[in-house]
């Protein structure tokens, strides 16, 4: 995916509004990482041949990028700006022209190398690491999605898909109808409940269910309190969602890959 692309984005801006092309240079297979590498924590205990498992941690991704000049050299105004473009200190998103649905958030390390023939022609080397073991899709936003009793199209369900490895857990924003609660039941995850109790009329809660925050737009209000404490996930394939209460809802979330 990575090495047979054409060109790649990152920051915003494509490769090849710099004349960079990504190419291979090791020569014969191509080779890539499609998970990342892990370590094992285990504690030994004298006279015991076998190691006890606590638990493993994935290391954030790791991958090494050529690319070359294939339309133009390497001037000096050429070289300020792909620096400025490349040496960042803060992930930024990658993808690849082979799977443009699939993003890396990652940023230099290592340096960045110009090797060339001392005419200016040639190509960089650097290597990118990544803030996670994983890839994401884009960002996707969902409608508003209406669970209001007097509208004819009413339904208590609706369908969320997880087309990723991993489960995810979107940001949510919820428009009550009325006063009262609001729950949400996961049937495809062992009917887990997401549950917000005491909610006003037309007050709107903003959940990020990953980094766990609540916000109401009512002044001074904090929801915390009347939360069951059991944020929304998830899991791969479609999901099943039942809605007890009126409300407008709609969801953000990444799929998140291997």
């Amino acid at each position: 995916m990575i090495r047979e692309s054409l060109y790649f984005s990152f920051a915003g801006r494509r490769s090849t509004e710099f004349g960079i092309y990504n190419i291979n240079v090791s020569g014969g297979l191509m080779e890539e990482q499609v998970v990342s590498s892990r370590t094992i924590n285990e504690v030994s205990v004298r006279d015991n041949p076998k190691p006890y498992f606590i638990d493993t941690v994935k290391e954030p991704k790791k991958f090494s990028l050529s690319f070359s000049f294939l339309e133009t050299k390497m001037t000096d105004e050429m070289e300020n700006e792909v620096l400025g473009w490349l040496d960042v200190d803060f992930y930024q998103p990658l993808f690849f022209s082979e799977n443009i649905d699939r993003v890396f958030y990652a940023m230099p390390v290592e340096g960045i190398n110009y090797i060339h023939n001392g005419l200016r022609q040639g190509y960089l080397t650097l290597t990118m690491r990544c803030d996670s073991p994983f890839g994401y899709s884009h960002e996707i936003t969902t409608p508003w999605h209406e669970f209001i009793k007097s509208k004819p199209t009413y339904k208590d369900t609706m369908l969320l898909e997880n087309k990723g490895h991993h489960p995810f857990k979107p940001e949510m924003w919820i428009k009550k109808v009325g006063n009262g609660n609001i729950t949400i039941h996961n049937l495809s995850n062992g009917s887990r409940i997401f549950k917000i109790n005491n909610l006003k009329d037309n007050e709107e809660v903003y959940v990020d269910c990953e980094e766990q925050i609540i916000e109401s737009s009512l002044p001074n209000i904090w929801r915390y309190d009347d939360f069951n404490d059991e944020y929304l996930e998830i899991v791969y394939g479609k999901n099943l969602l039942k809605i007890d209460g009126e409300a407008k809802i709609k969801f953000k979330y990444r799929y998140i890959f291997s």
